[in-house]
């Protein structure tokens, strides 16, 4: 969880994300993770996160606070982020499936 509003999370850079995923696989090796923020733009990792194994999530919830994007550019520019990066985005029955494990 990343922050630019909060005191509790990071800026979005990807040395703070290599900071989490250090504690993760201390904690929880081999654990399914995600980026996702709160009053942050999630934007700058959505590369560093695919290349790196991660999920990503978006949504005006994730925005930074008066933002000028709605809920469904917010998703269409991940989406985009995420294929440049080499990924593709799960469909919501693809979420569902593997959320049923």
């Amino acid at each position: 969880m990343f922050s630019d509003e909060f005191a509790w999370g990071f800026p979005t850079k990807a040395h703070y994300l290599d900071t989490h995923l250090a504690l993760l696989d201390e904690c929880a090796p081999n654990a399914p993770w995600m980026v996702a923020g709160l009053g942050v733009d999630i934007r700058p990792l959505i590369a560093t996160a695919v290349e790196r194994g991660g999920h990503v999530r978006v949504g005006l919830e994730d925005a930074p606070w008066r933002t000028d994007l709605a809920n469904r550019a917010w998703v269409e520019e991940a989406a985009t982020a995420i294929r440049a990066a080499g990924g593709e985005p799960a469909s919501a029955r693809e979420v569902r499936a593997a959320l049923d494990h």
